[in-house]
């Protein structure tokens, strides 16, 4: 015959403390990997009504993201831009940017890189929305500069939806006004990012990842 046992405070609390590390540890803990994100950028120029803007999908980068108590915590964050691939859907444009914003002294055209040792992101509205707000570096000609933006992201399963922007300055990084027909841009430019990160795997000794734009 069995008898009765008796749920004591004891019990209840190694029952929170086992489902608290259980969510810690849960499947959207590890590496994620960025393929085939989107950017773009946008800047005002002397003449009213006339913006430069710009696109990219070939958005890439890795991160170790876990959970914490009050939300996300994302380390080691590595994103790569590939110069060649930003379009402003005029040839000889893409060909301007690319010579007097993007290529160095020594004629080389280095890919925008953005990296950050850690960063916290908190709860938001919902359990799987967050708002991570990231300070790191962002390189441009291979010059790294202070970068902060503000994150929004939304956790499905085992993939981060992640979007945002910020403010880049080009005096920052030394590079003059560009001009062209009269037209300058501004200072500023201002970078949005859409991404989707997605928990890389391990099967036997083969490593596996993709990840699309956000949606």
């Amino acid at each position: 015959m069995y008898t009765t046992r008796t749920f004591n405070a004891t019990n209840g609390t190694l029952v929170i403390f086992l489902a608290t590390a259980a969510f810690a540890a849960g499947p959207s803990t590890g590496p994620v990997t960025i393929e085939g994100g989107s950017a773009s950028f946008e800047t005002t120029t002397n003449v009213p009504g006339i913006e430069v803007k710009g696109t990219s999908s070939s958005l890439s980068g890795t991160a170790s993201v876990s959970h914490e108590q009050a939300g996300l915590s994302v380390e080691q964050i590595h994103i790569v831009l590939p110069v060649k691939s930003l379009a402003t859907g005029m040839k000889v444009r893409d060909e301007h940017m690319r010579k007097y914003i993007f290529t160095t002294a020594e004629g080389q055209v280095p890919d925008m890189e953005f990296s950050a040792d850690k960063v916290a992101c908190k709860t938001s509205s919902a359990p799987d929305d967050f708002v991570c707000q990231v300070t790191g570096n962002l390189s441009i000609r291979g010059q790294a500069r202070p970068f902060a933006t503000t994150l929004t992201v939304k956790e499905q399963s085992s993939t981060f939806r992640a979007s945002g922007e910020g403010l880049v300055k080009l005096g920052d990084y030394g590079i003059p006004i560009p001009k062209q027909f009269g037209v300058s841009t501004s200072n500023e430019v201002k970078l949005k990012l859409a991404f989707a990160a997605k928990l890389t795997t391990t099967s036997g000794n083969t490593q596996s990842a993709s990840a699309g734009g956000a949606r």
